[in-house]
C-alpha cells in the first residue's frame, strides 16, 4: 500500500467540503430537495473514492489500475442516485435540475480526488453561476405546465384521431390518452405539456369539435 501524506488527503477533503458546499448553499437557498449536506456528502464520496484507489496501488504498474474505470463506476452508481429524484406526475417531470447537479457534483469530486484542484475551482464556479444564472434567464422565458384533461364526448369513431391532429398542430404531444366507453357517450383523459397561451388554443380546438360535451382539468 502507499504511503500518502495524510495532508494530501486532508486537503482533497477540504475542498470537496467547501466547493460541495457552495453548489450545496445554492440549492438550500432555493428550497430544493437535495440541499448542502447531500451535496457536500456526494462530494466528499466521490473524492474518497478516486483517492482511495490511488492510495491502494499507489507505486505499483500502471497496469494494475486505470482510474478511468474508477470514475466510470462512480458515475455510474450516482445514475442510480440521481434517478431517484427525478418525479414524473400529471404529465409533468420533476427533479431533473436536481439530478444533474448531483451528478455534475459527483463529477468535481473525481476531479478533486484526481489532484486537479485549479480545475476543480474553476468547475464549481461554473456550475454555481449556471445554476443562479439560467434560474434568472428562466424565469423570463414562458413556461411549459402540465394539463391533465377530462373529456366527456360523443361517441363516435376517429374522435381520438381528431383530438390527437388538433394536438400535433400545435406541437403538443398526448401522453396516457385513456378511453371509456359508456353507451352513446365516452370519456377521454389525457395528459400533456404546453405552454398557458397554447393549452387555451388547444381547449378551444378540442370544444370546437362539435362532440365534446365537457371539459375538464384534471
Amino acid at each position: 500500500m502507499y504511503n500518502v501524506p495524510m495532508i494530501h488527503v486532508l486537503i482533497k477533503l477540504g475542498l470537496s467540503i467547501l466547493l460541495g458546499g457552495a453548489i450545496g448553499l445554492e440549492r438550500e437557498f432555493g428550497h430544493k430537495p437535495a440541499g448542502l449536506r447531500t451535496n457536500i456528502l456526494i462530494c466528499l464520496g466521490s473524492t474518497m473514492m478516486m483517492t482511495l484507489s490511488g492510495i491502494m496501488v499507489g507505486g505499483k504498474s500502471a497496469d494494475l489500475f486505470d482510474p478511468l474505470r474508477v470514475a466510470a463506476g462512480v458515475i455510474t452508481g450516482m445514475g442510480f442516485i440521481g434517478a431517484g429524484t427525478v418525479i414524473r406526475a400529471s404529465g409533468h417531470v420533476h427533479g431533473l435540475t436536481t439530478a444533474s447537479t448531483l451528478w455534475a457534483v459527483t463529477g468535481l469530486g473525481l476531479v478533486i480526488g484526481a489532484g486537479y484542484y485549479h480545475i476543480a475551482v474553476v468547475f464549481a464556479a461554473v456550475v454555481v453561476v449556471t445554476l443562479i444564472l439560467f434560474r434568472k434567464i428562466e424565469q423570463i422565458l414562458p413556461h411549459k405546465i402540465g394539463f391533465q384533461y377530462v373529456l366527456t364526448v360523443k361517441d363516435r369513431p376517429g374522435i381520438l384521431g381528431e383530438l390527437n391532429e388538433a394536438a400535433r398542430k400545435r406541437g403538443i404531444h398526448l401522453e396516457d390518452v385513456v378511453l371509456k366507453r359508456t353507451g352513446t357517450a365516452a370519456t377521454i383523459r389525457l395528459n400533456f405539456t404546453t405552454r398557458d397561451a397554447v393549452e387555451r388554443e388547444f381547449a378551444r380546438t378540442a370544444a370546437a369539435l362539435g362532440e365534446v360535451t365537457e371539459i375538464r382539468l384534471g
